[in-house]
């Protein structure tokens, strides 16, 4: 079997990544997949065109025809530009307007040579109602519009997870969510309260879903984060994690074309 290339693993890591956080409605227009979660954008993945197949249409057209579907929709027209994509088209969203927000690295670490030590933490392999308000609450999410569409987002996510919160005197202090695919387990919404930051309990919350994880099978773990948040980045580093690669958006609202 031929060893993956770089783009190989950006579409693999894509296509895990798409999976763990599911829209609420997906569009495919030539090799490319257009999401939509009734205009609740969540750091521009449930609202964002990803470049992942080949593509044969012109490119200024296919550009014009996602604006014209998320316009409409009252929602800013998002593409996701990975480095797998040919840099003349971020170029082209470039001279077209489209501004670059929220770079991020997607870090992975071999689970095979990981020695991991669990931290405490109540784990369970079903996202239920107690984890799912322990997030929003160390969140500070209050918006009951956005919150009952995470919850259909939530529903909708069809591969394994792992639900982990760390309890103090009857209280979540930390939470995250483990997503497992094909042998690969990805982090995501580690949070932590605000008040108990700064004490590990990040790094053990990560530590107790590396070692469940790799128990029931995954080789592989990934996350994503963003490139400017430098404690995260030292903690995965701690953890073992190495960039694999690195993602950006490109933006353009309505009024900016009108303008």
């Amino acid at each position: 079997m031929k060893k993956p290339g770089a783009r190989d693993k950006i579409l693999l890591y894509e296509e895990l990544s798409l999976n763990a956080w599911p829209s609420l409605q997906t569009q495919f227009y030539d090799g490319w997949v257009l999401r939509y979660t009734s205009g609740y954008s969540y750091t521009s993945r449930a609202n964002s065109v990803n470049l992942l197949y080949p593509s044969t249409l012109d490119a200024n057209v296919k550009i014009a025809e996602c604006e014209s579907r998320y316009f409409g929709q009252g929602v800013p027209a998002i593409f996701k530009i990975t480095d797998g994509v040919d840099v003349e088209f971020d170029k082209l969203l470039e001279e077209q307007g489209y501004e670059v927000v929220t770079p991020t690295y997607l870090m992975t670490v071999d689970l095979n040579h990981l020695h991991i030590v669990p931290g405490e933490c109540v784990m369970t392999s079903y996202i239920d109602n107690d984890w799912m308000e322990a997030y929003f609450s160390l969140s500070g999410y209050t918006d009951e519009r956005k919150i009952n569409i995470a919850r259909q987002i939530y529903g909708n996510i069809k591969a394994g997870v792992l639900c982990g919160r760390i309890i103090n005197n009857g209280t979540t202090i930390a939470c995250g969510l483990c997503v497992i695919e094909r042998g690969y387990a990805g982090l995501y919404n580690i949070v932590v309260d605000e008040t108990q930051r700064g004490k590990g309990y990040g790094q053990r919350i990560c530590e107790s879903f590396l070692s469940s994880a790799k128990r029931i099978g995954a080789h592989t773990s990934y996350l994503q984060v963003v490139q400017d948040n430098r404690a995260a980045l030292n903690l995965y580093a701690r953890l073992g994690y190495k960039n694999s690669y690195s993602y950006w958006y490109r933006v353009k609202k309505e009024h900016e074309v009108n303008a």
